[in-house]
């Protein structure tokens, strides 16, 4: 049996965190800075929020940026992470943080508010995932992804239906 080698890890490590530009996406970019970790701040909307938080992020470990992309959008995820590392070099980790979080019920219910649940909450998170397993394979290189949920999984109730079922 042989081994596949494996590149050493290198610093800068570089990490693509979506809905990085607000509330816990924030957070997590700006610990991951403080332990050295290069930031690639995603976000949908949140242009000024974004660009603050990767410029925060850059002061504790240079060279994060803000990307933008609507993870509704399959194009736009596809081209995030071919983005990500035509700007900074190289990736190592996705955290899937961003979601789509729209109210509905059974009395509102429809397929369209449920597939957009489902491409951005869902079908986002697989694509980038297969993306960095590319790019990663290229490199020879290992990394990680981590996709965050909430209680909504363990707490259903019948509001926001279609974000639940996503």
């Amino acid at each position: 049996m042989t081994e596949a080698s494996v590149e050493p890890i290198e610093l800068p490590r570089t990490v693509l965190i979506t809905g990085a530009g607000r509330r816990l996406g924030r957070e997590m970019a700006l610990d991951l800075a403080r332990h050295g970790w290069r930031v690639a701040v995603h976000y949908r909307h949140s242009r000024a929020d974004a660009e603050a938080t990767a410029q925060d992020c850059a002061a504790l470990a240079p060279g994060a940026m803000a990307f933008a992309a609507d993870l509704q959008d399959e194009a736009a995820v596809r081209a995030l992470v071919p983005t990500v590392v035509a700007a900074l070099g190289r990736l190592d980790a996705v955290v899937n943080s961003a979601s789509l979080f729209e109210h509905d019920d059974v009395g509102t219910f429809s397929f369209a508010a449920l597939e957009q649940h489902l491409r951005s909450n869902a079908g986002a998170p697989i694509l980038l995932a297969q993306a960095l397993h590319q790019h990663l394979q290229h490199r020879q290189a290992q990394g990680a992804v981590v996709n965050l949920l909430d209680q909504k999984l363990w707490n259903q109730n019948p509001d926001f239906l279609s974000y639940t079922l996503s």
